[in-house]
């Protein structure tokens, strides 16, 4: 009996912290700290990084926020469930609505000939342009002016250095065609004809809508015997007209790729 007195003791104190310690005052500081936006300069506070409405932006979980996480499941300040801003172009535009970038987006391609939002600028021998904007249209072709194409305007100005018939050779293609649903034709001017003067050196003015687009001289002191003669005038600048010819309606996209 003397040694279970002693014993008993010992065992209410050493019970007394653990008991406290599994206790809560109604602080919450014995709550698991779950960072979910509260931290840093680019998480937000807690009300923008999720929380049940799932909404927000910041480092937060990709799933259920957006910002810098993974952008195949949106990111940018959109809603975090949908995605958009900076993440994978196909499935986010980065206009805050979470929306697919199925049309192209405004500003960054002419929306008929002429229009400023459509130069991309002179292309140097032996440069290419492979980061063009990605496009979208989603109807099929109504016909030149009507509102389903897309225009761009390149330039391959010749110089001392690169004179004809070595000015290089200006090539348009598709970097991306999905679904193989987009064609473009090429124009010297707004107004003018299709292929006209020239630019078609296999069909002339009855080309049809094309993937890709080469414009080669004739160097009469070469070996190979090349597209165009000399007296073929040069493209120095070019309007490409970028249309749908199937699958309207359907969400699709393309980018162009122009080298010389």
């Amino acid at each position: 009996m003397p040694a279970h007195r002693l014993v008993v003791p010992v065992l209410l104190v050493s019970a007394i912290p653990l008991l406290s310690s599994c206790s809560s005052d109604g602080d919450r500081d014995d709550l698991p700290m779950f960072t979910s936006g509260d931290m840093g300069d680019e998480s937000g506070t807690a009300s923008e990084s999720g929380g049940n409405d799932m909404e927000g932006d910041g480092d937060g979980d990709p799933t259920s926020g957006d910002g810098d996480g993974d952008p195949t499941s949106g990111d940018g300040d959109g809603d975090g469930e949908e995605g958009d801003g900076d993440g994978d172009p196909t499935s986010g535009d980065g206009d805050g609505d979470g929306e697919p970038a199925c049309t192209t987006p405004d500003g960054t391609v002419g929306t008929s000939c002429g229009q400023s939002d459509g130069i991309q600028g002179p292309i140097a021998f032996g440069e290419t342009f492979a980061d063009l904007p990605l496009g979208g249209i989603s109807a099929t072709d109504n016909g030149q002016g009507n509102g389903a194409e897309d225009w761009y305007r390149f330039e391959f100005p010749v110089d001392a250095n690169n004179p004809r018939p070595a000015a290089g050779m200006p090539t348009i293609s598709f970097e991306l065609n999905q679904g193989g649903d987009y064609r473009f034709e090429v124009y010297r001017d707004c107004g003018a004809q299709a292929y006209g003067q020239g630019l078609a050196a296999e069909f002339g003015s009855n080309a049809p809508p094309l993937l890709e687009w080469t414009f080669n001289d004739l160097d009469p002191g070469g070996v190979e015997q090349l597209a165009y003669a000399e007296n073929v005038i040069w493209p120095d600048t070019v309007w490409v007209r970028v249309f749908r010819t199937q699958n309207a309606d359907t969400c699709s996209n393309y980018r162009l790729e122009v080298t010389r």
